[in-house]
């Protein structure tokens, strides 16, 4: 299964592989890592903002709005942040 993964991620259009990326970045933290999902779902949102997709933007808010905690750690606030300036 990770093989399949990999090559998916290598293969592609980038729109396609940050929509994959962001399937990925849930799994993880579904699985309670916080750190990898949110790093790996900002490189997601770069390439979202990079190609005006506004599909890309809203896939990292569900995957965002799927992390509820009273404290959020710095890397989930940075990428509040980086959620809330992208307007497309």
């Amino acid at each position: 299964m990770l093989g399949a993964d990999t090559e998916a991620l290598s293969t592609g259009h980038a729109k396609r592989r940050a929509l994959l990326v962001l399937d990925i970045a849930a799994g993880h933290l579904a699985a309670g890592r916080v750190e990898a999902a949110f790093a790996m779902a900002s490189r997601a949102v770069d390439t979202g903002l990079q190609y005006r997709s506004g599909r890309i933007v809203d896939r990292a808010r569900a995957v965002r709005r799927s992390y509820r905690t009273a404290s959020p750690p710095k890397v989930v606030r940075d990428f509040d942040e980086r959620l809330h300036d992208a307007y497309l």
